[in-house]
């Protein structure tokens, strides 16, 4: 009995070939410890933070492992996104990136990484427009009125955006180009200290990601002029649109995603690309997203669709931000 047990222990791997393969390459086999470091190249209480808290409890709940997310503020992202680019490709370090370092930033200055070639894109989560904001006791209700003035004022006005060479901060010289106005443009290191100073009343306006400053406009201490998406937002309701004021060439979101370092083994890629999707289309999780003004994608969309998503924002803006003239210093 037991000479005939251990025969068939012997042939256990002949008779099931294809349940050993699946087990040796099982995509939670890929992950290297028992915990995933989930990199927020920002501070946190931003977009990409809430989106990064948001998703974590699922996905660790479905890929049976602690998802901790890990903030590296600083540098518009760069340093945070270069640390997720040399990490080992082994599932254990991934990052919920966004426009700036993997958009904006290509487009302005030399980068320690390629966001096309150091990376593995994996998923979009989510996507939030541009708002354009003024104190809620401004004496620019609406935004002709902030437009009269911006062009009429010997001074203009001042904006205030995350930062130099962001996407709000070519907006801002967008919008100041094509209406003829006066917009001077005060950089921040952060969307935090940026909004602060607008609500304190020392710079006039600010362009800034819904998904950072839709509390303050919820709350009534900020007031929502014009919004950048497509059309006017579900959770700004009254806003226009830019488009929709005659100023179609602003229309931009900034989108956030999950990738990891170059190299991810493709099983892994479908396996979390598979669950972010599953995730962002729960009810209770696209309610929280859209909450935070962040809005999911409307289809679930594969590892490489993202990808090309990321490449595309390049050669779509590269040609604007040129003309724009517009910098990183």
């Amino acid at each position: 009995m037991r000479r005939r047990t251990a025969l068939l222990l012997s042939l256990l791997p002949v008779l099931l070939p294809g349940q050993a393969s699946a087990q040796a390459t099982s995509p939670l086999s890929r992950f290297g410890g028992p915990a995933i470091r989930l990199v927020v190249p920002f501070a946190p209480g931003g977009g990409a933070d809430t989106a990064a808290h948001i998703l974590a409890p699922s996905l660790a709940a479905a890929l049976g492992r602690p998802v901790l997310v890990e903030n590296r503020p600083g540098g518009r992202g760069i340093p945070g996104a270069d640390l997720v680019a040399r990490a080992n490709p082994d599932g254990q370090t991934l990052g919920l990136t966004n426009t700036a370092p993997l958009g904006m930033a290509p487009l302005l200055e030399a980068l320690p990484y390629d966001p096309d070639r150091d990376f593995t894109h994996v998923a979009l989560i989510a996507e939030t427009p541009s708002v354009l904001l003024v104190p809620a006791d401004s004496r620019f209700q609406t935004f002709d009125l902030y437009l009269r003035a911006a062009r009429s004022w010997a001074r203009g006005l001042t904006y205030g955006s995350p930062a130099t060479g962001s996407l709000q901060h070519l907006q801002g010289e967008m919008l100041a180009k094509a209406a003829g106005a006066r917009l001077t443009h005060v950089a921040y290191r952060g969307t935090g200290p940026a909004l602060l100073d607008l609500l304190n009343g020392q710079v006039d306006s600010m362009m800034a990601p819904l998904a950072s400053a839709i509390g303050a406009v919820t709350s009534g201490r900020a007031r929502a002029l014009a919004v950048s998406g497509p059309a006017a937002e579900p959770s700004l309701p009254g806003v226009p649109a830019f488009a929709a004021l005659g100023f179609p060439q602003l229309t931009a979101t900034a989108w956030m995603g999950l990738s990891g370092p170059r190299g991810l083994p493709p099983t892994l890629v479908e396996r979390l690309n598979g669950e972010v999707n599953r995730i962002i289309a729960l009810p209770e999780v696209a309610a929280q997203l859209r909450a935070a003004g962040l809005t999911p994608p409307d289809r679930p969309l594969d590892a490489a669709a993202y990808r090309q998503l990321v490449a595309d924002f390049a050669t779509t803006w590269r040609p604007v931000v040129a003309a724009s003239g517009m910098s990183a210093k």
